[in-house]
């Protein structure tokens, strides 16, 4: 079940998204074109002022139109659906597909087989002049990365990062992409809200007022802006995220 985050400190997190069947209906999607899909899911986290929204998204064959008012990660973990844009572009999504829709992004969605994703959005981001849709295949069987250094806040161990870079917006309103960690024990400081899914490894979240997170593969969870802790990393963790307000 979700545990939705109270405080500016807590960290909202879903075990096993893919397989989670108490889910919220939220009603027929808008906008058919053909076919009656029907959404449902769970909301993990949402700011007060709307800007930010993270949770599960569930949602039955059809086809409709839509405009995305802003970055929108996508982490499909089953189902199968194709999106085409306005401007003619087509992305075909299937289970393991990562795609991030740049804001403004619009046409129409098409599904085939009933689509599970976990999801942020971060509204109110200048649309883009041509908005695009960014898609990565199979984030676990990645294997050229990128390095990005060792962990500079190390407590135990050597703690070593690299990931791909899947988008992020020249204005610094979002990144998204894989980030890897091998193991180690290091203080945290989440300095940007951020949407992880955990799809490899294993950790533990320690914040400052004790409250522990243990992280398994296939945990969605959302840290806000200025969480402090530790992670204590067991086995090689290979995540999916998107941070909204990084710095360029």
């Amino acid at each position: 079940m979700a545990r939705m985050p109270n405080t500016k400190q807590s960290v909202g997190y879903i075990p096993a998204p893919s397989a989670v069947e108490e889910l919220m209906d939220w009603g027929m999607q808008p906008n058919a074109v053909a076919g009656n899909s029907a959404s449902s899911g769970l909301l993990l986290y949402k700011s007060d002022d709307e800007v930010i929204e993270s949770g599960l998204w569930v949602c039955t064959p059809g086809k409709w139109t839509l405009e995305i008012p802003g970055d929108e990660i996508c982490y499909f973990v089953s189902g199968q659906c194709t999106y085409h844009s306005n401007s003619g572009e087509m992305t075909e999504v299937s289970a393991g597909s990562v795609v991030h829709f740049e804001s403004g992004w619009s046409g129409e969605c098409t599904v085939h087989q009933t689509i599970r994703n976990t999801y942020m959005l971060v509204g109110r981001t200048s649309a883009d002049e041509k908005p695009q849709a960014h898609l990565l295949q199979d984030p676990m069987s990645i294997i050229e990365v990128k390095d990005w250094g060792p962990i500079p806040t190390m407590i135990e161990g050597e703690s070593h990062t690299s990931g791909v870079l899947l988008h992020r917006r020249p204005s610094g309103e979002s990144e998204t992409g894989v980030w890897i960690c091998t193991p180690g024990y290091w203080n945290c400081h989440v300095t940007s809200d951020e949407y992880c899914h955990f799809i490899e490894g294993n950790c533990t979240y320690v914040h400052e007022t004790g409250e522990v997170i243990e992280i398994e593969p296939d945990t969605l969870a959302f840290f806000p802006k200025d969480w402090r802790g530790t992670c204590r990393i067991a086995q090689t963790v290979r995540k999916v995220y998107m941070i909204r307000g990084v710095s360029v």
